[in-house]
This record gives C-alpha cells, sequence and structure tokens, in this order.
C-alpha cells in the first residue's frame, strides 16, 4: 500500500514535470525573441 502511494507520487512528478516543459519552452523562446 505505502509502495503504491509512493508510486503514485512519482508518477505525479513526472507528470507534472512533463506538463512544464512546453510552458518552460514557450518563455524561453518569448525571452530569446
Amino acid at each position: 500500500m505505502a509502495l503504491l502511494r509512493c508510486s503514485k507520487i512519482q508518477v505525479d512528478k513526472a507528470y507534472s514535470r512533463a506538463v512544464n516543459i512546453p510552458t518552460f519552452l514557450k518563455k524561453l523562446m518569448n525571452i530569446i525573441e
């Protein structure tokens, strides 16, 4: 049970990171342009 919750946290972190990358790239492109 604890292991499952830990893996869920890892998935949430990976998901939020994957979501943040495009927005980060957009901000970076705006700064460059």
